[in-house]
């Protein structure tokens, strides 16, 4: 599974690229929204970390982009703000599964990112649906699908 870092705090980056590798992700990380909104063109990225600012620049876009190019990937974005407004950002970036202060644990935030992804599978996999919600034949359900490693799909099912 890819995960896309976007954070301007070198050290703050180092330690999350460090705990997502031991976790078994492939990690990429940047402190440069150009870089990012590249590295999203033109690979799969399923988990985008990012910092509410890099740069001095707002980063939705960022995940704007990454879903249109993924829509499974989870969005977690750390920010230190506090007010009412941030609430809103759920409704503004749909793919945003949770927001925590910047100083949250690695470690912590790796098990967000587990949490977050869980629910998209290694190989295609019918979706469940209850019976008052199925059109059609039920054994044409829709599948999707995620580049989830083994390492991964092996970390979910300890944690499940």
């Amino acid at each position: 599974m890819q995960v896309l870092i976007v954070d301007d705090m070198l050290d703050r980056q180092a330690e999350l690229e460090l705990a997502f590798m031991d976790k078994g992700f492939a990690v990429t990380s940047t402190g440069s929204p150009d870089v990012a909104e590249s590295s999203i063109r033109h690979g799969l990225v399923d988990l985008l970390v990012t910092a509410e600012r890099v740069d001095g620049k707002l980063t939705h876009s960022l995940a704007l982009l990454a879903e249109w190019r993924n829509p499974l990937v989870a969005t977690i974005l750390l920010t230190p703000r506090t007010d009412a407004d941030v609430d809103e950002l759920y409704l503004l970036l749909p793919s945003l599964h949770c927001i925590l202060a910047p100083d949250t644990s690695p470690r912590l935030l790796t098990r967000f990112a587990i949490a977050s992804v869980a629910g998209v599978t290694r190989t295609g996999a019918p979706m469940v649906l209850e019976q008052r919600m199925r059109v059609g034949d039920a054994a044409a359900a829709p599948t999707f699908a995620s580049t989830r490693s083994p390492e991964i799909t092996a970390a979910l099912e300890q944690v499940a």
